[in-house]
């Protein structure tokens, strides 16, 4: 890959330009399972080169896939630039030696996974088990002009649940699991996953209650995760800048519940894809949003940085084809203070909303939602019931600031290279009907 950037730096610098290469090699590979078989496997491989120059007040941009060292790269980059005029000025260089190569993540699907993988698709005769599993990986190198080039290679693992069992009704839920390590996630998915699940796809296949009565609403972190996906720009700076945050010029103040964090760090411990760096060159570390409930700061880009007179939070990311960066988070976990459980609380009953079946109406400027859900109805007893098919509707920003506690199950939400990340949540304020 060194080569390649070599070769565009040189060649820019011959035409008077500054210049930084970006490179990614990417494999994946994917599997399904069912019935104790492997019903399908494919692997794909691809590459990408991003350059970008800086010549004259100009910032020029271009793409080659599937990468490579081409010297028509250059001129289009800077053909780019001089048709987009003048532009905030280059960069500065980064000073000091880079870091070695680093390793951070290697998910592999060899044979030995794709027969537990099998294995674990056999079960009872009333439930259908579909496991989809997918190992991501990345070689990346960022190549900046001047400077030691920076390099690593990091990757994910993906293990989707399709759980379907068959009743008097059907019942179906899908999980979506992620780590590091395929081991991890496949001892979790032995260990308790795959049995809750079957679980609760059984109380789904019964005859849903003739009437919706509960005293209190739990989200499953699976649903939280999905709604609070609608948040996540308004905490970007580029949509502060552009006017779409609703969250602009309200720095320091209350908007969620006590107790309340919103933490990005792609390094975290529990990130699935954990990235040193972002995709120019900004280490990558913690970068709060919210503490206990007030609003902290934005994630940010080299770009949104310099236009707001900040520092770039790591955030700039750019998309599967080497596309311009844009400000996204790496792992994003929201965490709530209180500790409430997944039972009912003494005496009272509980909705508990286990799935999002998709979004009828969404705004992620206004946060409004309303939603498609499957649920179950938890009596004081214990005993689960189908709550049948629901509507769920309200506001994440108001939602945040009516969270109560938790269930302490993080679930997971992605993007391209984003994860977003949250616990179940007790909250009020929100529609529901049947």
């Amino acid at each position: 890959m060194s080569e390649a950037s070599d070769f565009l730096n040189a060649t820019a610098a011959d035409r008077g330009a500054d210049s930084e290469v970006w490179e990614n090699a990417h494999e994946t590979d994917e599997l399904v399972c069912r019935e104790g078989l492997v019903e399908r496997r494919v692997s794909t491989a691809a590459t990408a080169t991003a350059l970008t120059v800086w010549k004259d007040g100009s910032e020029g941009y271009a793409v080659h896939i599937p990468g490579g060292a081409d010297a028509s790269l250059v001129d289009t980059a800077l053909a780019v630039g001089r048709t987009l005029g003048s532009a905030a000025p280059a960069p500065a260089r980064r000073t000091g030696q880079a870091a070695g190569p680093r390793t951070l993540a290697d998910p592999q699907l060899d044979e030995t996974v794709a027969r537990r993988l099998a294995g674990l698709t056999t079960g009872a005769a009333d439930v259908d088990v579909e496991l989809r599993a997918r190992a991501d990986r990345s070689r990346v190198l960022l190549h900046r002009a001047g400077c030691e080039p920076l390099r690593h290679t990091t990757g994910t693992f993906q293990l989707q649940a399709r759980i379907t069992a068959k009743g008097r009704r059907v019942g179906f839920i899908a999980h979506q699991m992620f780590g590091r390590s395929v081991d991890a996630v496949l001892e979790d998915a032995e260990a308790t996953e795959l049995a809750q699940l079957t679980a609760l796809a059984r109380v789904l296949a019964r005859e849903p209650v003739p009437r919706l009565s509960y005293d209190d609403v739990l989200l499953d972190g699976r649903v939280m995760a999905k709604l609070f996906m609608l948040a996540v720009p308004a905490f970007q700076l580029d949509s502060v800048l552009e006017g779409r945050s609703p969250l602009a010029g309200r720095t320091g103040e209350r908007i969620g519940s006590a107790g309340l964090s919103l933490v990005d760090d792609p390094m975290a411990a529990g990130s699935p894809l954990p990235t040193p760096w972002d995709d120019e060159g900004t280490a990558c570390g913690p970068t709060t949003l919210l503490e206990d409930g007030e609003l902290r700061g934005f994630l940010s880009s080299r770009r949104t940085a310099a236009e707001a007179g900040t520092v770039s939070t790591g955030s700039g990311r750019r998309g599967p084809s080497g596309e311009m960066p844009t400000v996204q988070p790496g792992f994003l976990a929201l965490r709530p203070a209180a500790a409430l459980g997944d039972a009912p609380l003494d005496g009272r009953t509980l909705l508990k909303v286990v799935q999002a079946n998709g979004a009828h109406t969404s705004n992620v400027i206004t946060g409004d939602f309303s939603i498609g859900a499957n649920a179950v109805l938890i009596t004081p007893d214990g005993v689960q019931h189908n709550a049948g098919n629901i509507t769920l509707a309200g506001n994440v920003f108001e939602l945040l600031a009516r969270i109560d506690g938790h269930d302490g199950r993080l679930r997971l939400n992605r993007g391209h290279t984003s994860f977003v990340a949250s616990p179940g949540v007790w909250a009020s304020g929100l529609t529901i009907g049947r």
